[in-house]
């Protein structure tokens, strides 16, 4: 029920996702890795979005300091927009009024600075592990038939 919202808006992208099956089958390269990077990237960036989550989940699950701080952050974010719904709450600094987007703003700030201080090293190894394992991925898997190709350029130029 709570994130009927974000399947409606993003739920789309999903339907992208292609077999797992698919995705596992690897080969050496003939000299082709620039097709192979191309096509593979394009044709995968759902499946690859997926590992980049799974793989960030992880290594968030890990490092108890992590969870507990990302426990606490989602705690802070869930009473905030709770509390930003109400018309008549009204934060006065200085004398300058905040609204409802400067809040949220002022909050996306202080989270930024807090992930990136207490869990940087973490978020920031995980994204260049992934990433090592996508252009691998992108070299060693063959080049998809050429109907999936097709198929795949006209999707990225809808999501566009």
């Amino acid at each position: 029920k709570a994130l009927a919202p974000y399947h409606e808006k993003y739920g789309h992208y999903l339907l992208h996702i292609r077999p797992w099956r698919e995705f596992f089958s690897l080969s050496k390269p003939d000299g082709d890795l620039q097709k192979r990077l191309q096509v593979n990237l394009s044709h995968y960036q759902i499946n690859y979005a997926v590992v980049m989550l799974l793989n960030v989940v992880v290594a968030i699950v890990m490092n108890p300091k992590c969870l507990i701080m990302m426990c606490v952050v989602a705690l802070i974010w869930v009473a905030f927009l709770k509390k930003n719904e109400d018309p008549n709450w009204d934060i006065n600094i200085g004398g300058m009024i905040f609204g409802k987007t400067q809040r949220w703003a002022a909050l996306s700030g202080v989270t930024a600075v807090v992930l990136l201080v207490f869990a940087g090293q973490i978020l920031f190894t995980a994204a260049a592990f992934c990433a090592v394992l996508v252009l691998a991925h992108a070299i060693l898997h063959p080049v998809p038939e050429i109907a999936d190709i097709t198929a795949t350029n006209a999707e990225v130029e809808e999501m566009m």
